[in-house]
């Protein structure tokens, strides 16, 4: 091959050009500290840092979620605990309210007290964040309790943010949980069934027990025959008589007829003039409309002291059977009725469509509802019923255990919240450490390769110099 000056100095210039270039390149990784400048440096490694970047933005974005759904979480969490507070309370107006040193001025004070405690639990249940009410459903711009009939007017459904690639969380909380109740919007009577008059009951019948002591009452136990499906069959075949004696009180004799019914017997009882002012009778389905089961219940006037009531009973009616079904007397030891404090279709109904159900005394609704317990007490305290504002003390405790409950459940969502927010700060951890392997450059070793091309392209620059100051007559000398 020959080799001109021409040739030899084009080679030359090629030479220093890419010695320049790579100079070129390694200056520019150490200016931006990335080791990939253009998809060309190296494709497989562009494909992972582009993914890698994708990962990363999510993972931005989660946390951004995350910190949203903490703070309707907290929230929420804070509004439970001021309600909590307001139900200790609470309770302290119920105990205080049902001793005996207090004048009916004196609880009628403490019921504008819990009125108060009433207005500041809706509004604390109406909380809006970032716009947003926390204890409604998808219907967030709609307050989901109504200041003025306590109804809840949202939906029931909870709201969801994604907060891992594999995880959500609720960031609501309907009100029907624990508040208050949603009914029908076209019920005539919706506006009365969550602060209900005092005794109402939703029924005509003038025996249904509308004014059910809520502390319970002696029932009936189930016949050894079974189920009573008609309370207006013959329920004792002999009759005999009832002396029901309450408290200190002198002990009253009813006389009941043979082939008495259930219903028979509640009537004797009720319409005996003496008897009726110490106890109420009534006959209550304990069963379902399906499956009835009627019993006799009788309950103490004034109410919360049914179990003070004592009956002996004297018939021939076969032992187990009958009016032996309603002695209580433990001291005499013939007890066949028992005290509850709960009983289904009396005090106790879980079935929303039975009449009674939504009634002022329906333990049920009582206990389980925050709203249905303030009022109840609100009510007794207004009507000077001791009872009552006893029974209230056990509502408090109840509706405490249910909030409670729900602080558990948002707690354990705001454990979620942190436990994934660690989970992911490691993910981006990790994710930032392989794109770094993939894009950044290794300092040391570029400025290495650095001043190894600058000492190339000294010595490129010396020898260039030294051979093109030659000349052909250096050669024919």
């Amino acid at each position: 091959m020959k080799v001109t000056s021409s040739f030899f100095y084009k080679t030359f210039l090629n030479d220093l050009n890419k010695q320049i270039e790579g100079m070129f390149k390694a200056q520019r990784q150490l200016a931006t500290g990335k080791r990939i400048l253009s998809p060309g440096d190296d494709p497989v490694a562009i494909s992972r840092i582009v993914k890698y970047n994708s990962e990363i933005s999510a993972l931005d974005e989660y946390k951004r979620v995350m910190d949203t759904a903490k703070n309707y979480n907290s929230a929420i969490e804070t509004a439970i605990n001021d309600l909590k507070n307001m139900v200790i309370k609470a309770k302290q107006y119920a105990v205080q309210g049902s001793t005996d040193t207090l004048s009916a001025t004196d609880r009628l004070a403490l019921a504008r007290e819990v009125d108060t405690l009433i207005q500041r639990s809706i509004e604390t249940i109406n909380t809006k964040v970032a716009g947003r009410y926390i204890f409604a459903g998808y219907r967030a711009d709609t307050a989901p309790v109504n200041t003025t009939t306590g109804l809840y007017e949202s939906d029931t459904n909870l709201q969801y943010l994604d907060i891992s690639f594999f995880l959500d969380v609720a960031v609501n909380l309907p009100a029907t949980e624990f508040f208050t109740y949603q009914i029908s919007p076209t019920d005539p009577n919706r506006s009365i069934k969550v602060l209900t008059p005092y005794n109402y009951n939703f029924t005509t019948d003038p025996n249904a027990p509308y004014d059910a002591d809520p502390l319970g009452a002696l029932l009936m136990p189930k016949p050894q025959s079974g189920a009573i499906t008609d309370p207006a069959t013959a329920f004792t075949i002999n009759g005999g008589t009832l002396t029901i004696k309450f408290a200190d009180n002198q002990a009253v004799t009813v006389n009941v007829s043979a082939n008495a019914s259930l219903n028979d017997i509640r009537d004797a009882i009720n319409n005996d003039p003496q008897a009726s002012k110490y106890v109420k009778a009534w006959v209550v389905n304990t069963g379902t409309s399906i499956s009835p089961d009627y019993r006799l219940v009788i309950g103490s006037v004034p109410n919360g002291k049914s179990d003070m009531i004592r009956i002996d009973v004297t018939t021939t009616d076969a032992s187990a059977t009958g009016l032996n079904l309603l002695a209580y007397n433990p001291e005499s030891g013939n007890v066949s009725m028992s005290f509850q404090e709960n009983i289904n279709g009396y005090n106790y109904i879980t079935d929303p469509n039975d009449p009674n159900y939504y009634s002022f005394n329906n333990n049920y609704l009582n206990e389980n509802y925050y709203l249905r317990a303030f009022h109840f007490l609100k009510v007794a305290l207004e009507n000077n019923d001791q009872g009552r504002i006893q029974k209230a003390v056990d509502y408090m405790d109840k509706i405490a255990d249910k909030l409670f409950k729900q602080q558990s459940l948002i707690g354990a969502r705001l454990n979620k919240i942190e436990s994934i927010s660690d989970y992911n700060l490691e993910l981006e951890t990790n994710t930032k450490q392989s794109l770094s392997n993939d894009r950044d450059i290794d300092a040391i070793q570029v400025i290495s390769e650095l001043n190894q091309r600058m000492t190339v392209l000294q010595a490129m620059r010396i020898t260039m110099t030294d051979f093109f100051r030659s000349n052909l007559f250096d050669f024919l000398r």
